[in-house]
């Protein structure tokens, strides 16, 4: 009888080149390497001065629909849950409480009675202006150690990759 309670590992997959920095570790996947880091890199660089800009106030999943309401507009709950991968369930007590906030407001939809339409309010959209700025103000201070042009190549770097993903 076999031990199934560790997978089974390709040594060449797992081989590290030998050139990794410390504290990084080999992918296994080549391919998969660079996708990674960037995310990785991404999150705790880029996302997380805006996140924490929220700290406190609303939950992440909460965050996450205000800005998908932000840049979409109106969504149906049942389209809002495909986007943030939630059940729809969740998207109606989110919406419930924001809109207790004040920060969206929803109505029937017009196309399907059975569904509703979620918006961001005025006060909403102040709100997520409010945080984007902060973010960005955040964001600059972080990168306030590269030159001028070094930061000109990285928002170019970082708009290119933006418009290269929104092709897929």
């Amino acid at each position: 009888m076999s031990d199934h309670s560790q997978p089974a590992v390709d040594a060449d997959a797992t081989a590290g080149t030998g050139t990794e920095r410390a504290g990084e570790k080999s992918a296994g996947n080549a391919t998969l390497a660079p996708a990674y880091r960037m995310r990785s890199v991404f999150e705790r660089k880029v996302v997380a001065p805006y996140r924490d800009t929220y700290r406190g106030e609303l939950g992440q999943a909460q965050v996450e629909l205000l800005e998908l309401l932000y840049q979409h507009g109106p969504l149906r709950q049942r389209e809002a849950a495909e986007e943030l991968r939630t059940s729809k369930q969740h998207v109606s007590k989110m919406v419930a409480r924001l809109e207790q906030m004040g920060y969206v407001c929803q109505g029937a939809d017009d196309a399907d009675a059975r569904s509703h339409v979620v918006a961001l309010s005025d006060t909403g959209r102040t709100y997520v202006d409010l945080h984007i700025a902060e973010g960005s103000k955040r964001a600059r201070e972080l990168f306030s150690h590269l030159s001028a042009a070094e930061r000109a190549e990285l928002d170019q770097a970082m708009l290119t990759v933006a418009r290269l993903l929104e092709k897929t």
